[in-house]
């Protein structure tokens, strides 16, 4: 009955049609009987008068059908003006109800505030991660990033999206299944400006092809096109991001046509993007600009020696991921047939663009799912204990129900007046949650996630919508339940004042405190797994100490395209000169505790491999870490960086050019080449059989080289005098604040060079920070809402203890009268509660190991089953339960016994 109810009371149904075809049968019978009745009084008779009384009337059945529409349609609309009126009144009910309970109503809509604005936020994350595709990109679900996979040498497969460019044009050229292609190289910071007012500017070289392919307009001007990005050199323009137009221009529209000064060139302004376009990622670069004016060799569009581009194509319509890949790997190897090398049984895929370079999904995407999925879960603990304070109202307002439906209410009118207490609670909670979304999302944008490029405000009307949709689904979700259970209480009962509570709604309340604590424990759980990851990571030993030191990479004025052999080999000799000036310079500055020069490898910045042989062997064993890798070092890099010389001496000033060939090792290498072996003294060689022996003088070491999850590798280090000058970088480390130094260094390395067009210096920890990310994401959020939910679940536990005190008041002051002490009354009702969270906290642990083995792989070092934070959140949880139940136990203890035989 009262399901029927509920149907008809949220339905705007119509009468039944039989009811609505009697009355218009009876009103046109009605009508003909009083005009026959007056025509027959006019002299016809009876007969006749029928007849002329249905001739004038008309056609009976559409008249019947048309009276019956009129009739069907007026009774719908005063229908649904009473039910209009009906819920108007319930809302007004509801309103006066809750503010006659100000402190409920806050608690309840606080809660629910915290539930729904930490999914509305989750949301917004997710949203722009994974769900939406890449701002002003056209079907983006058919854009794909070329990947290829090969094995460059025995046990080194591997997966990377750089090529050649030459594999663009195979592409290209060689397959019917892409509607469009495009190149874009990885990016690069460039120096916009000249002298004191440069600064680096991130520049990404693309082809023409890029913004047709995207589906992409111009917010001011126009995108260059193909005339302007022919091989082997193009026309030197750019189109702007529309942030850095703002920020760097004003939003100056006179900026199209005017030139800029872009790393030494000058390079005419084409056009502005669209606000929030950032290409297929999630950053983009502050420049565009045509791939053929970036070449990186004289032979740049055929040379498949240099790998420095990524591939992206949209696929045509009813072509499929796969059957792309395999059309692309045809013609990849067809292209590579007569090449003798590693990539001609390389592998082409398709990957959506949201992979990384290395054919990944980011961590961060994975930890955010998880996120999502935590967040529901501080909503359920929320719906949990809402639904629990609105079972204990509709306890207390029991004889309140009684009244009304013995005065003859009905009940599905009296579940819909309490239904709308609670939809109006929920969306009171969604309208202050919304509040702490913006808060919530606005830090996370300009913390965890300061490099994704965030297009518009924190709220937008998806996320809107979203907050609605859960508003109204957990205003349902956790007043339907007490509604029901309000609208059937036992009359005779319940009019009785001071009728005890029912004992299964006691159970029901019992069983919804133990729910939130066991989605605590889950959540408390996961949050000490990622801290306890982030701890691993922060005290991972990785050869090198990050903090406190500076990278300095000098940016040397460009050298005209037409200059000579002798002219380039001048220049590099005379910045050798100028990084030996620098650095003795750098060394004697205040705070500078150690300054190093290496090229190269160096950790977290660059990676170049050697080929090696020692006496007895060949070549060197094939590691999964890959290498061997080289760095050419100068004497206190290893100081400089904090990597520990394990046996024998540092390079010295005496290890330079002529002096006798001296290498230092990594353990790894050692290991390897030499086990169980003194490594000291023996000879490397580089190169053919007339290379001369690199005398091992040192063992150092691992060092991680680009990843905190890395495979050990071989690595070698010369002397940079002896050896190796590619990729120069200046590594200081700072006595204090590392960047205290920023300022004395620019100034000390533009006295040795005035020439200098900028130094860039970051920090190394910088680096480290980017790879620790997804960690630090995963424990501050999960600390985050794990929190709420621990805070949300001491009220629940509160609530819980406290109305079951009161209701136990009678039988506590018998307790008293009878000869109870007021400590083993206290005792009493805080083991009950802690009899009931640690049911929680038993299901919580259950449910977290369950889980372990899905969250295992975002861990960093750290069992999903680790003896301490298990045991960490089993007794922070049971000490909240203590404290929870231990106020409304002494406030029951202290009533007078008097006081509390009366109670009922």
């Amino acid at each position: 009955m009262i399901r029927r109810g509920v149907r008809r009371a949220f339905r705007l149904a119509p009468r039944r049609e039989s009811e609505l075809v009697q009355q218009v049968d009876e009103e046109i019978r009605l009508h003909l009987e009083l005009r026959a009745e007056q025509l027959e009084r006019q002299g016809l008779s009876p007969e006749a008068a029928r007849a002329e009384a249905v001739r004038r009337f008309g056609h009976l059945d559409t008249a019947r059908h048309d009276l019956r529409r009129t009739a069907a349609h007026r009774e719908q609309r005063m229908r649904v003006r009473e039910q209009l009126e009906s819920l108007w009144s319930d809302v007004r009910y509801a309103v006066r109800a809750l503010r006659r309970t100000p402190g409920f109503t806050a608690v309840v809509v606080l809660t629910l505030a915290l539930g729904i604005g930490a999914n509305t936020a989750m949301f917004g994350v997710i949203d722009r991660l994974l769900l939406r595709g890449p701002a002003h990109v056209v079907d983006a679900e058919r854009v794909r990033r070329v990947y290829l996979t090969g094995t460059p040498a025995p046990g080194q497969t591997g997966t990377g999206a750089i090529v050649p460019f030459a594999t663009y044009t195979d592409l290209r050229d060689g397959t019917d299944v892409f509607a469009q292609l495009a190149a874009l190289n990885p990016g690069a910071e460039e120096r916009l400006g000249r002298g004191a007012g440069a600064e680096l500017v991130r520049v990404r070289a693309v082809t023409w092809t890029l913004f047709p392919l995207l589906g992409v307009r111009p917010a001011l001007g126009r995108f260059f096109g193909a005339a302007e990005d022919t091989p082997p050199r193009g026309t030197p323009v750019a189109v702007l991001d529309h942030g850095f137009w703002l920020d760097r221009f004003g939003g100056d529209s006179s900026i199209v046509g005017r030139t800029i000064a872009l790393d030494g060139r000058t390079v005419t302004v084409i056009g502005v993007a669209p606000r929030g376009f950032t290409g297929v990622e999630l950053r983009g670069p502050a420049v565009w600009v045509p791939m053929s004016t970036r070449p990186v060799a004289d032979d740049w569009p055929t040379t498949r020696a240099i790998k420095w581009v990524q591939v992206i194509g949209r696929l045509k319509p009813g072509v499929t991921s796969e059957r792309a890949g395999a059309a692309a790997t045809v013609a990849h190897r067809r292209a590579y047939a007569d090449i003798p090398s590693w990539e001609r049984e390389g592998t082409l895929s398709l990957r959506p663009t949201r992979f990384d370079l290395r054919g990944e999904e980011p961590l961060e995407l994975e930890v955010s799912r998880w996120l999502v999925g935590v967040a529901a879960v501080v909503l359920l603990v929320a719906c949990a204990n809402v639904t629990n304070l609105l079972l204990a109202r509709a306890l207390r307002r029991r004889r309140e129900v009684a009244v009304r439906l013995a005065l003859g209410i009905g009940r599905a009118r009296l579940v819909r007046l309490l239904l709308a207490e609670g939809l109006l609670l929920a969306l009171a909670g969604g309208v202050v949650g919304l509040l702490v979304a913006y808060m919530g999302g606005h830090l996370l944008r300009v913390t965890l996630l300061a490099d994704v490029s965030w297009p518009g405000a924190p709220l937008d009307g998806r996320m809107l919508a979203v907050t609605a949709a859960v508003a109204l689904l957990t205003g349902l979700v956790v007043a339907l339940l007490p509604a029901l259970q309000a609208s059937r209480p036992r009359l005779a009962v319940a009019l009785k004042e001071g009728a005890p509570q029912s004992g299964a709604r006691s159970r029901l309340r019992g069983g919804l405190t133990v729910a939130q604590a066991a989605l605590s424990v889950v959540l408390l759980v996961g949050a000490g797994l990622f801290v306890r990851s982030l701890w691993q990571l922060r005290h991972l030993d990785r050869g090198v100490d990050t903090t406190r030191v500076l990278q300095l990479r000098p940016s040397w004025p460009r050298l005209p395209e037409n200059a000579t052999e002798e002219q380039r080999t001048a220049e590099r000799a005379r910045q050798r000169q100028v990084r030996a000036r620098a650095l003795a310079a750098v060394a004697q500055l205040p705070g500078v505790a150690a300054a190093a020069i290496g090229t190269g490898s160096n950790p977290f910045y660059s990676t170049m491999g050697t080929s090696l042989r020692t006496d007895g062997r060949d070549s060197v064993p094939d590691l999964p870490g890959g290498g061997p890798y080289i760095a050419g070092v100068t004497s206190g890099y290893f100081a400089t960086l904090g990597t520990h010389l394990q046996r024998g001496r540092d390079f010295t000033e005496a290890d330079r050019e002529g002096s006798a060939p001296v290498a230092i090792v990594n353990e790894t290498l050692a290991r390897t080449l030499w086990p169980g072996q003194d490594p000291l003294g023996r000879c490397l060689y580089r190169g053919g059989p007339e290379a001369p022996c690199l005398r091992v003088v040192g063992v150092v070491e691992d060092v991680l080289r680009q990843r905190l999850r890395e495979e050990a590798a071989m690595q070698l280090y010369v002397p940079l005098e002896q050896g190796e000058s590619f990729g120069p970088l200046l590594l200081v480390r700072a006595a204090g604040d590392p960047l205290r130094l920023v300022p004395a260094l620019r100034r000390t390395l533009h006295q040795v060079d005035p020439t200098l067009a900028y130094v860039t210096i970051t920090p190394l920890q910088q680096a480290v920070d980017e790879e620790v990310r997804p960690w630090r994401l995963g424990a501050t959020l999960f600390g985050l809402f794990g929190g709420l939910a621990l805070v949300v679940a001491a009220v629940g536990l509160y609530s819980v203890m406290a109305y079951s005190a009161a209701q136990r008041t009678h039988e506590l002051g018998v307790r008293l009268a009878l000869g109870a002490r007021p400590g083993d009354l206290r005792r009493l009702l805080v083991r009950d509660g802690v009899a009931l969270a640690t049911f929680g906290v038993a299901l919580g642990l259950l449910a977290a190991l369950v889980a372990g083995r899905w969250v295992e792989p975002l861990l960093f070092d750290t069992s999903p089953r680790e003896p301490a934070v298990l045991g960490g959140v089993t007794v922070a949880l049971l000490a909240v339960a203590v404290l929870a139940s231990v106020v409304p136990a002494r406030r029951a203890a202290r009533t007078p016994p008097s006081v509390a035989l009366r109670a009922e």
